[in-house]
């Protein structure tokens, strides 16, 4: 199947068999090593594959990765001055391992990361000029979006707890260690089905009181006491640190319980909603990992800096800043869990 027939004319005008098949097994390759990153670097490649999107540069990550993977069968191929190319190779790559990686019982793989990263970059952009772009860029979106909904639903889960195995002692084992290692055979499927099974249970009973005390512990004030603005952002970025995996619908709709709509608000229009208590809010990202990647996290890095990106024109009412609060909060936290990979 042919990966990039659909998005070659953002290349060339006229692509021929031959570029498309080239380019085809650039795609198959960075798949490959998108699939290989880990799940911080996951995070840094949908930031890079997102400023390129819109102008800026792949950067020390994907930009040689792109570069080996297109001149494998294009040997003239040189990045400087192909940077085009190389992003729709990356973004399809990224598209492809998105819909088709299997969801992993963790749920925090590079493709999850990836995914969810894409997915908040990509949807703080302005429509692209292209037409062929920003389809390639809705596609991504949708593709992402979809990811993100599946392994919170499937991440969820509950385990059977199966039966102890059977105690099998190999007659080659050494004698002092042979009782122990068949006993942890026999039992680690148990014991790991208690363990996810308890993880779910924590994080909802986390979750719930929470959501039962209305109480704002970043702004030190009930929630109810803010106005909608200062409500939905305080609330998606403290519910995002109850979760231990990604947020699925149901938990965006009682995080947003008590947030009516608005009118919609650009990102400098919401720092001023926020005054003083700006500040309070972006404290926990203050020198965090995260602060490097804008393009991920527009909303966090505002928080910060008090200094909103130039350039984007997207006005969010309450509720969607609120969901957005949720959704790159919850990327800082699962990375922050001992399955993200630094």
């Amino acid at each position: 199947m042919s990966r990039m027939a659909k998005y070659a004319q953002i290349i060339w005008p006229q692509p021929t068999d031959g570029d498309v098949l080239a380019r085809n097994h650039a795609v198959e390759t960075l798949i490959s090593e998108l699939s290989e990153l880990t799940t911080r670097q996951a995070v840094e490649a949908a930031d890079s594959i997102a400023a390129s999107l819109v102008g800026g540069e792949l950067g020390s990550l994907l930009g040689p990765k792109a570069e080996r993977a297109i001149s494998a069968k294009s040997a003239a191929f040189v990045l400087d001055g192909n940077e085009l190319q190389a992003v729709i190779c990356l973004a399809v790559a990224s598209l492809v391992l998105v819909q088709n990686e299997p969801i992993e019982n963790d749920s925090w793989s590079p493709a999850d990361a990836l995914a969810a990263s894409l997915w908040s970059a990509l949807t703080f952009q302005d429509q692209l000029e292209h037409p062929k772009m920003e389809d390639l860029r809705k596609d991504l979106i949708e593709a992402c979006r979809t990811r993100v909904r599946e392994v919170a639903h499937a991440s969820r889960q509950r385990h059977d707890v199966p039966d102890v195995g059977n105690l099998t002692i190999p007659e080659g084992d050494v004698a002092g260690s042979r009782a122990n290692t068949a006993y942890k055979r026999a039992t680690a499927p148990v014991i790991k089905a208690l363990k996810d099974n308890q993880d779910l249970d924590r994080e909802e009973l986390d979750f719930l009181w929470w959501a039962l005390s209305g109480y704002s512990t970043l702004l030190e004030v009930p929630l109810s006491d803010r106005e909608p603005f200062c409500r939905a952002v305080a609330s998606g970025l403290e519910g995002a640190t109850l979760l231990r995996r990604l947020p699925g619908d149901g938990f965006r709709h009682v995080v947003l319980r008590g947030v009516e709509k608005t009118d919609g608000r650009k990102l400098p229009g919401l720092v001023g909603e926020l005054g003083a208590e700006r500040e309070g809010l972006g404290n926990q990202f203050d020198g965090s990992w995260c602060m490097q990647f804008p393009c991920v996290f527009p909303l966090i890095t505002t928080l910060v800096s008090g200094k909103a990106a130039d350039g984007c024109t997207i006005e969010f009412d309450a509720r969607d800043w609120g969901a957005r609060a949720l959704l790159e909060a919850s990327i800082v936290a699962m990375e922050g869990r001992p399955a993200g990979v630094a």
